[in-house]
């Protein structure tokens, strides 16, 4: 029989499957006509936070959580859709659960004193088609959602600061 050559431990590296969600994210950001590196708000050692500011009043958040361990990566995006405010609180939230029965793909959540309208993905296996499938979901629901709680309500508009 021949010798096996015996490497050391320092040559041997671990090789992860599947496409970087890092990579993927910057790709994204990149379609929708913006920078990445100047759209980064936030990089810790777990974590990355993108903020794209889409419209005057609509910000895009991306965040990627779990870096570290890639099976464990998960991909948040959300944007705003309302200020829920002191006065009337209670009456749009309890809306906003009612209408979110009709949401396709995506959930609403309070987000500090925000309405927001989101997706989680796992990074595992995940496409940048399927980002941008998420983000058109986001983005389509978002005028309707808006419309929605507006009549449920009969407000003349919805706060969004």
């Amino acid at each position: 029989m021949a010798k096996v050559k015996k490497f050391t431990s320092a040559n041997i590296r671990k090789i992860t499957g599947g496409k970087d969600p890092i990579r993927l994210v910057q790709e994204f950001i990149l379609r929708l006509g913006f920078d990445p590196e100047t759209c980064q708000k936030e990089k810790t050692g777990d974590a990355i936070r993108w903020m794209i500011s889409l419209a005057e009043d609509e910000d895009l958040e991306v965040l990627i959580e779990g870096t570290r361990n890639h099976s464990e990566t998960t991909v948040y995006m959300g944007i705003n859709v309302a200020t829920v405010p002191v006065r009337g609180g209670a009456e749009m939230l309890a809306a906003a659960l009612e209408i979110a029965d009709g949401l396709v793909g995506i959930k609403v959540s309070l987000v500090g004193h925000y309405l927001v309208l989101s997706a989680t993905l796992g990074a595992s296996g995940l496409s940048l088609e399927e980002i941008e499938y998420h983000y058109k979901l986001i983005t389509a629901q978002r005028s309707w959602f808006r419309e929605a709680l507006l009549d449920e309500l009969q407000w003349e508009e919805i706060p969004i600061e």
